[in-house]
């Protein structure tokens, strides 16, 4: 008995395959989906999917994003998703991914301080 994995980032389906297992994480830990699995949404952080058909298994490194299964259906949501049938290769692109999201939390704190910098500039002047 199969499931059916569709992976969807913003530019579009990334995969969509039927599997017989997938193995993800979120905050409480790695579980496990198999057919007959009851329903469920899940936030994962950045990190793997594993799945597997049969001997065969296949991996992603998702930036992180939503994991709902429905009715033997799967569907990941992510910003960012790169499938690849080789554990090595995986490394660097989540190497990649976590460097690009330190880079964005930085600019987006910069952007955050500059902006609490320029309300007390005009606190100070709006002072009487």
């Amino acid at each position: 008995m199969t499931l059916t994995l569709e992976i969807r980032t913003p530019s579009g389906l990334v995969l969509d395959q039927a599997v017989t297992s997938i193995t993800a994480e979120d905050r409480s830990g790695w579980f496990g989906i198999r057919r007959g699995r009851t329903d469920l949404l899940a936030v994962l952080p950045p990190g793997l999917l594993v799945y597997a058909h049969g001997e065969e298994e296949g991996f992603v490194a998702l930036s992180g994003g939503l994991l709902g299964l429905r009715n033997g259906h799967c569907t990941v949501l992510a910003t960012e998703a790169t499938v690849a049938s080789e554990l090595e290769s995986m490394a660097v692109e989540v190497a990649r991914q976590a460097r690009r999201r330190r880079e964005q939390t930085s600019m987006h704190r910069g952007v955050v301080r500059d902006l609490a910098f320029e309300a007390l500039r005009r606190l100070r002047r709006a002072s009487p």
